[in-house]
């Protein structure tokens, strides 16, 4: 028996048998790429194990917090990086770990990221950034086998999932390119980078360029820098097709990752959004995408593309 393991064995109270029961159904999350929330885990708890839910929720947290300790002392007995799985446990009206999952990030902090007082904005982008890491790794049946887990355990939570979870139609889009930039979508990108306080619930920004190129290759609509982060911009103009949309909700997908890659590989925290905005009138099935996918979509007044 590892240590790891053994740690995990360890104790009969509350807190050490409830980590051992939570364990499964965190993996399964992980596995499945998505989050659950302290009242969704006491109640599953309750469903499989029959545990008693507890009137405060944040006593989960002492349970969650000992499945942290385990996963960082597997990392040392490995010799390599298991993400801190507890980050998948949030506070349901902010989507969030709590700060007691700080301790386990620290391990993802670069020595330059260190040294500064974090503020809230860049808490926020390595707790974003952890549970992507957690999403992203590929061992954690390695991790269950470690643990002496059954297969049969890793079912998936029942109530796990912050929408209906049913499909969304997304149209499909054709090839990029062929076409010249249209006048009224550069109206819009100069607005956007000369109006940084149109984007104040990200942070306060200098204003900002257009077709900024990243390392992947793509360029930026228009970029914005300020003290607390970065923001990309994704526009779509009055004269752009309903599927453009959809592709701009994947956009920002794609360049909130680079952005966040490209702070890490520099050593900076990677406090870097990404947010779709348009003149367009919003489709419903489209606002559901994005709230799936965690993208913000902004409105502009027409006149915006005007410049």
């Amino acid at each position: 028996m590892g240590a790891a393991q053994d740690f995990l064995e360890s104790g009969e109270g509350w807190s050490c048998r409830v980590a051992r029961l939570a364990l499964p159904i965190l993996i399964a999350t992980a596995q499945c790429g998505q989050k659950i929330t302290y009242k969704q885990l006491a109640e599953e708890l309750c469903e499989r194990h029959g545990e008693v839910i507890k009137r405060r929720m944040t006593i989960y947290g002492y349970p969650v917090g000992r499945i942290g300790w385990a996963m960082e002392m597997l990392s040392k007995e490995w010799g390599e990086q298991v993400p801190p799985i507890n980050a998948l446990v949030v506070n349901a009206a902010t989507g969030l770990p709590g700060d007691g999952v700080n301790q386990f990030i620290v391990q993802f902090l670069k020595p330059r990221a260190r040294k500064r007082q974090m503020a809230p904005k860049a808490q926020k982008a390595f707790k974003e950034q952890a549970v992507q890491r957690v999403w992203d790794y590929s061992y954690w049946d390695q991790v269950a086998e470690y643990f002496a887990i059954p297969q049969d355990q890793l079912e998936p939570a029942r109530i796990v999932g912050g929408d209906d979870g049913e499909e969304i139609g997304v149209p499909p889009v054709g090839i990029a390119g062929g076409h010249g930039e249209s006048k009224l979508h550069k109206g819009l990108k100069e607005w956007a980078a000369r109006n940084p306080k149109h984007f104040a619930e990200f942070g306060k920004f200098s204003k900002g360029v257009t077709e900024y190129p990243l390392h992947s290759g793509d360029s930026l609509d228009v970029f914005l820098r300020g003290s607390e982060g970065q923001l990309a911009v994704e526009v779509k103009a009055s004269n752009a097709p309903v599927s453009e949309l959809y592709r701009g909700v994947f956009q920002c997908v794609k360049y909130r990752a680079t952005m966040r890659a490209m702070l890490l590989a520099a050593s900076e925290i990677p406090a870097a959004q990404a947010v779709l905005l348009t003149t367009l009138d919003i489709p419903d099935e489209v606002k559901r995408l994005a709230r799936r996918l965690e993208v913000r979509i902004l409105s502009a007044p027409l006149s915006a593309e005007n410049g």
